[in-house]
């Protein structure tokens, strides 16, 4: 640092040391001690959901019996590297202090991880070279073993089972939404994406538990970074891989309208929207905005017009921003004065549209209007319009969910083959869940008198790394028992001691 003489206008160095003690760096050693100890507490997720026996029993034949790392085991190691901050195969050895400490069992090595997702990839069967697969049996077995630990997962919550709280007015809510993730040219189907960079362009799901909780991801779809933002075929497989990945309603009926699908206008497809109509879903989707929108924007009532609902509640002037629904317009004025033909598209489609100012900075587009930006999206729920777009609206969450995914080892892609590829994604989403899985059963039944700065349920990984999974520990034997001494000069230890004890009271 330093501060400028006004007189001299020189600038003046100030140092600032921190006074440590003198040390000696001595022999080292594994005996008792165990940094990253706080992994424990992904570790007993694992373990408490029984991913690892899941995934292996879905694959069934698909692998050998006499393997020593089945890959359920494999890609929950693995997962715990990743969510210890681990970006290659290599960093499996992350694990070592738990393995030497006898916290958890071996670990496979970076080559048995190769020999995993290369199995994974043999079991696809692709079109030449195409990325389209007439068969991805194990995808499916992955998707078929994260069903059953899901299953668990939920069921560990409680009265908070997302599985059965989900209700038509209060659905689950699945986001889907495509991110970029850069790689070198070495690598299969790495494609220019449409950011002008070169790499991959996958599409994820990813469940939105709300701003109390963190999002838990279903499914990713690796795609070359030249797949078309909006392609309908896409959406669909990701959204049927998403159904596989997920478990049924407590009550034994279908989801229907109480699961809510929720994109940008990327998925505002016919094909993909009258698909969710389909299968009784209930949808929220963008849907891209023209010249004839804002045309009957500019004619609306101050009747039909509804206030924006803000972060805090609040609700806006219709001077300011307003929302409504003009689905009667749409289908009176027909296709010539709209652009729309509500042939294509489901009868109880709704039509909503918001306009506001554009925030400050952000240009205007030809369809915006008298200064304001214009944006709209469909929905076959009922309700208020201005309800309707706050959760609409709250898809915003995704973004900060796909960060999160790409920080526990979607955002570096290391193998060469598409399919390993996307077999080490499987893997980053196992990361994330196991994460998400451990916060949501905390958070069912959180410490007593708990302050907002002490719910890590709703942490960033690497908040959550810095702060409980890095805890260091003294492990101790006795009576055939394994003991584990947090560091009880960590300010996070009590969370972290809570957090395993309620893990293991569900069990």
């Amino acid at each position: 640092m330093g501060v400028l003489d006004a007189s001299t206008h020189l600038l003046e160095r100030i140092t600032f040391t921190v006074k440590i003690t003198s040390f000696h760096i001595d022999t080292p050693t594994t005996s008792q001690l165990c940094s990253n100890a706080g992994l424990m507490l992904l570790a007993s997720t694992a373990d408490r959901v029984g991913v690892a026996d899941a995934i292996d029993t879905a694959l069934g034949d698909l692998q050998k019996p006499t393997l020593v790392h089945t890959t359920g085991h494999t890609m929950t190691a693995l997962a715990l590297s990743l969510a210890i901050g681990g970006d290659d195969a290599s960093d499996i050895d992350l694990l070592n202090p738990l393995v030497a400490t006898g916290l958890i069992d071996k670990i496979p090595s970076d080559p048995t991880i190769h020999r995993r997702h290369k199995e994974l990839h043999d079991s696809s069967e692709s079109d030449d070279n195409s990325t389209a697969l007439v068969n991805d049996a194990g995808t499916n077995a992955v998707l078929a073993g994260m069903n059953t630990a899901r299953t668990t997962a939920w069921a560990a919550c409680g009265t908070r089972n997302p599985a059965t709280t989900a209700t038509i007015m209060n659905p689950l809510v699945i986001d889907l939404d495509a991110t970029e993730v850069t790689s070198h040219s070495d690598k299969e189907h790495a494609r220019p994406t449409w950011k002008k960079h070169f790499g991959f362009h996958p599409l994820a799901a990813i469940i939105d538990h709300g701003q109390g909780l963190t999002g838990e991801p279903v499914s990713v779809l690796l795609r070359p970074g030249s797949a078309g933002s909006n392609t309908a075929a896409d959406h669909i497989t990701v959204m049927n891989q998403t159904m596989a990945a997920l478990p049924g309603h407590t009550d034994g009926a279908p989801w229907g309208r109480r699961l809510l699908v929720r994109t940008d206008a990327a998925g505002g497809t016919k094909k993909f929207i009258n698909h969710l109509d389909q299968q009784g879903l209930a949808y929220s989707v963008g849907l891209a905005t023209s010249w004839l929108i804002a045309d009957i924007a500019s004619t609306l009532t101050e009747v039909t017009k509804q206030g924006v609902i803000g972060p805090e509640g609040t609700i806006s002037n219709i001077d300011d921003a307003y929302v409504a629904d003009i689905s009667t317009k749409v289908r009176t004025l027909g296709p010539s004065a709209t652009g729309i033909n509500i042939e294509d598209y489901p009868p109880d489609m709704r039509f909503i549209i918001r306009v506001e100012h554009a925030a400050r900075g952000a240009q205007l587009r030809t369809v915006d209007v008298d200064g304001r930006r214009i944006q709209m999206f469909v929905t076959n729920r009922k309700g208020h319009a201005q309800r309707l777009d706050e959760l609409h609206r709250a898809r915003g969450r995704c973004e900060q969910r796909i960060r999160d995914m790409k920080d526990c080892g979607l955002g570096k892609l290391p193998h060469t083959t598409f399919r390993m590829n996307q077999a080490w994604a499987h893997s980053a989403v196992l990361a994330m869940n196991l994460i998400s899985w451990a916060q949501m059963i905390t958070a069912a039944t959180p410490p007593a008198g708990s302050t907002p700065r002490q719910r890590w349920w709703v942490w960033e990984p690497k908040t959550l790394r810095a702060r409980i999974l890095s805890i260091a520990g003294v492990v101790v034997r006795h009576a055939r028992r394994l003991s584990i001494r947090f560091d009880g000069a960590a300010t996070h230890r009590e969370l972290l001691e809570h957090g395993l004890s309620r893990l293991r009271s569900t069990a």
